[in-house]
């Protein structure tokens, strides 16, 4: 009994948590470097109209998105797609490191909290952390 109710717990938070996309509508591939809370780091790519999913990781997170595969050049323009969860809100921002990789183009973030409307985003938001309830999802949509 003790573990169907903590199997039940465990489904029903999951059923809570929301999710981040990346959708690239760009007409070339885009590389991501995903770094969590704590240090670890995964990379991934997003070819011309396909896209990229993941449920929320807790606190810290960063998504960052590039047009070339060498991220940690400093002379790779960087856009940065930041989340923290903290139920019941999950916190998020957009930002620029070593230049624009989307200058001429556009992006926005689309946020929805799974009941009702959230703060999203076209373009950079000048380094503002916004907010919204967690049930729901994040969506950064390239170009």
């Amino acid at each position: 009994m003790r573990v169907y109710i903590l199997s039940v717990l465990a489904l029903a938070t999951s059923a809570i948590a929301g999710t981040a996309f990346v959708r690239n509508n760009c007409g070339q591939t885009v590389y991501l470097t995903i770094t969590r809370g704590n240090q670890a780091t995964t990379t991934s790519t997003i070819a011309p109209g396909g896209s990229f999913s993941e449920g929320y990781h807790g606190t810290g997170n960063s998504i960052g998105v590039t047009k070339n595969p060498d991220y940690y050049s400093p002379n790779t323009p960087k856009l940065i797609f930041g989340y923290s969860d903290q139920p019941p809100t999950v916190y998020w921002s957009v930002n620029s490191v070593n230049g624009d990789p989307f200058s001429g183009q556009t992006f926005s973030v689309d946020a929805n909290s799974g009941n009702g409307a959230c703060p999203g985003t076209v373009g950079y938001n000048g380094g503002k952390v916004l907010g919204c309830g967690n049930g729901g999802s994040l969506t950064l949509k390239l170009c």
